[in-house]
């Protein structure tokens, strides 16, 4: 990482000179155990030579997950959870909420459990996210790093357990979400083609970054099913992320 002004001053800009300036230096020297931010309650650990540094980036730095949420949410999905910075961001703003995070990488998956065991109201669900109950196999053909592991249904030799939206509502008793947020990666486009008609009228309000530029048609399939399920939606951008917000579902 070489050195930026830009990335400097817009770190010390969100933060303030002294933790802009400790925040720059350990990303930059890999000192990268416990990592402390303003307003984030315990320190982040993030590991060296992977795409962490970039998920920080995109949470912390580029802000890209800092949307408007009109209401205070008690239940949030992290889906494709990665070592769970969304998750980190969401109890510190909204503690009282349960979070549950999922993430299919085991070692992604380790990895979020020590960057979030300190928090209370955290479940943690080793699987991938799919439109069905099913055995999933990974893939890394696009070479993308730890951030980018994507999954096919194999039902075979797949050793990923995929559970679909519902499945994971009914296992914490949950009969709706508050903020579903939904990075996985291009299986969005086999998640919104089939079965979601049980849960998705149940989503006050959806975050999802869209692959079409690895998987084209994740947008067309998603937007067909938002229309299917949430006629009356509010629809905005924040960053890689397109928010949908159930408007039937804002004053309950």
């Amino acid at each position: 990482m070489h050195f930026s002004f830009s990335r400097i001053a817009h770190l010390i800009d969100q933060y303030g000179l002294r933790y802009g300036i400790i925040i720059y230096l350990k990303l930059k020297l890999n000192r990268l155990h416990k990592i402390r931010i303003p307003g984030i309650f315990y320190p982040i650990c993030l590991r060296k030579n992977t795409t962490d540094k970039a998920v920080f980036d995109q949470v912390f730095l580029s802000q890209e997950y800092h949307f408007n949420v009109p209401f205070t949410p008690q239940v949030i999905v992290d889906a494709g959870a990665n070592i769970g910075l969304f998750s980190i961001l969401m109890k510190n703003k909204f503690p009282s909420a349960t979070i549950i995070s999922i993430e299919p990488d085991k070692e992604n998956f380790e990895f979020m459990k020590k960057n979030l065991h300190a928090y209370p109201d955290i479940k943690f669900v080793h699987a991938g996210v799919w439109s069905e109950d099913a055995l999933l196999a990974m893939i890394d053909d696009k070479d993308r790093g730890k951030s980018g592991v994507m999954l096919k249904k194999d039902m075979e030799t797949g050793t990923i357990q995929g559970y679909s939206i519902q499945s994971i509502m009914s296992k914490f008793n949950v009969d709706k979400i508050d903020i579903l947020k939904i990075d996985i990666e291009c299986s969005e486009k086999e998640l919104f083609a089939h079965h979601y008609e049980a849960w998705l009228s149940k989503t006050k309000m959806i975050v999802i970054e869209l692959h079409d530029w690895l998987c084209p048609g994740c947008g067309e399939i998603f937007f067909r099913a938002i229309q299917r399920m949430i006629p009356n939606y509010r629809y905005s951008i924040c960053g890689e992320n397109t928010i949908i917000e159930n408007l039937d579902l804002m004053d309950s």
